[in-house]
């Protein structure tokens, strides 16, 4: 299983992705998904799921979730749980 995208590249809030090319965890999934957009919604609603698993249902979305964080560190372990999930589901 290939690191989430932020684990080689930073990780960052409030933005897809910033100047020195790090990105947040919808950012993440948008540039590994390249373009094909229901590989993206499929990656960002397991993500979401692993997410409000974890957090509870009243996690709103993916860029609020990782924009409510001042570091990377929960943002990239949710992002491993995802692939975990993902992989489990066949997907």
């Amino acid at each position: 299983m290939r690191s989430p995208r932020p684990a080689t590249g930073g990780w960052c809030s409030g933005a897809l992705a910033d100047e020195d090319g790090a990105h947040c965890m919808l950012g993440a999934i948008r540039l590994e998904a390249g373009g094909d957009s229901g590989l993206e919604a499929d990656a960002a609603s397991v993500l979401l799921d692993a997410i409000r698993r974890k957090f509870g249902e009243h996690v709103d979305s993916v860029p609020s979730f990782n924009d409510a964080h001042g570091s990377g560190l929960i943002p990239m372990r949710m992002l491993d749980q995802a692939a975990g999930l993902a992989d489990a589901r066949g997907l």
